[in-house]
């Protein structure tokens, strides 16, 4: 009798907890990840700790059964999942308060040893949202100090196909340097391109691989004397992407220069001192976030001492600073973060080089202003944090230019939240590309 009372009691336990997991998952499954989160805490009432091994059903020895043929129990990663899932299709205040949730509860996780790869991918995700350089640094430093450690295994059956993807895609804590091969041109040219190869992945948390011939020229000016044209936000923006381009886009540390609040022509002293160093078969980056105009058809680079408009003698032409590198023979893929007002049926951007091999994507519309927004107590710029989220999810050296500027396009376009549809006050351009193929790769 007090076996029967006994494997009853089992029984109704075990019932309690697969009902609310279950619900979790049907919830999540659905897209309610606050119902999914609460169901996946009511689990964790039930039966607290997570565990990587098959669970054992209650029932006769003889006829052994596992629940869900074996997939481990993890009420405690998932109700932290359903926390990031949250803040993705949060906005502004609400998506720091969710992203905050989950990093504590991923954290709380690696230090009880339940160091999954996809607690630490999720947690490098949330990191790189929140600016916070520091913690993902120190993430980073664990995850190389587990070494050849096996990694903790979670249920990830509602984990998203593109999230798994990722997170199967790239390799452990440690990575071979990738060799640098040269293959034939995607446009048939005689210039030469470059990929990474080698016998190591991307590391899941980390920077990405780097290929020695690839640099970035990023510039923000967020001061301005051509008050209706400044970005504000420009000179914060610039050193985001710069640390974008070195974790999550393969480009090496040294090879990136940053040049904030600069004049025109300390501008195009950067810039020289820069193509000094490339090669033939290099890739440039080029960020601009502050005013630009367009004058007599030509787009030009506002300096910091640029009284207004017109005052064309201390701007930077565009062209000019292409030609820089262009007479290298690089590849050049530029992004431009400026407010587009029209003029005389002129705005920055109308100027299209119609020499080297080139790719140019602006931050809005003709006529439209470049939008931020708060996050984390500071002014962001729309364009630049799709930029910095799509290389975040991306974590590729070798990024397909035409994706990637679908990828913004979304990104922007669904105000940051959600997967599907959207609107936003602020629309980006897709690459407009010279001599280079869709699938060209920076």
């Amino acid at each position: 009798m007090i076996f029967v009372l006994a494997l009853s009691a089992c029984i109704s336990g075990a019932q309690s907890w697969i009902g609310e997991y279950d619900k979790g998952l049907d919830a999540a499954k659905k897209g309610d990840w606050t119902a999914a989160r609460a169901a996946f805490q009511q689990a964790v009432a039930f039966r607290p700790e997570d565990t990587d091994k098959p669970t054992r059903l209650p029932g006769p020895v003889t006829e052994q059964r596992l629940w869900r043929d074996g997939v481990p129990y993890s009420p405690n990663f998932l109700a932290a999942y359903s926390s990031y899932r949250s803040g993705v299709a949060a906005k502004d205040q609400d998506r720091s308060t969710a992203f905050q949730q989950a990093s504590t509860e991923f954290e709380m996780l690696i230090q009880k040893g339940q160091g999954s790869r996809e607690a630490f991918y999720f947690l490098n995700q949330i990191y790189t949202n929140l600016g916070d350089t520091a913690k993902r640094q120190a993430l980073e430093a664990k995850f190389s100090g587990m070494g050849a450690k096996s990694f903790w295994k979670v249920d990830t059956s509602i984990v998203t196909p593109e999230e798994r993807a990722a997170i199967e895609s790239v390799g452990g804590a440690k990575t071979s340097d990738p060799t640098v091969t040269k293959i034939p041109s995607s446009t048939g040219g005689s210039q030469p391109t470059t990929k990474a190869t080698g016998t190591g992945l991307n590391p899941l948390v980390g920077p990405v691989s780097p290929i020695a011939n690839k640099y970035a020229l990023i510039i923000g000016n967020g001061d301005s004397k051509i008050q209706d044209m400044a970005i504000p936000f420009a000179a914060d923006d610039a050193q985001r992407i710069r640390e974008a381009l070195i974790v999550n886009a393969g480009y090496p540390e040294a090879n990136v220069d940053l040049v904030l609040n600069a004049t025109g022509n300390q501008i195009m002293k950067s810039a020289a001192a820069l193509a000094e160093r490339i090669g033939d078969d290099s890739t440039v980056f080029i960020y601009f976030g502050g005013a630009g105009v367009n004058v007599d058809g030509k787009d030009l680079l506002a300096g910091i001492d640029t009284e207004s408009a017109m005052d064309s003698g201390t701007m930077v032409s565009k062209s000019d600073l292409f030609k820089l590198f262009l007479n290298k023979g690089a590849r050049v893929f530029s992004f431009f973060q400026t407010n587009r007002p029209i003029s005389n049926g002129r705005y920055f951007g109308s100027e299209i080089p119609m020499v080297g091999q080139l790719a140019q994507v602006q931050a809005t519309m003709p006529g439209e202003k470049a939008q931020g927004y708060v996050q984390n107590g500071k002014l962001t710029g729309l364009f630049t944090n799709a930029m910095i989220r799509v290389m975040a999810e991306q974590r590729s050296n070798q990024l397909p230019i035409l994706e990637f500027g679908w990828q913004i396009f979304y990104k922007m376009r669904r105000g940051d939240t959600g997967t599907t549809g959207g609107s936003s006050r602020q629309t980006c351009t897709l690459p407009v590309l010279t001599n280079l193929a869709s699938d060209a790769r920076f």
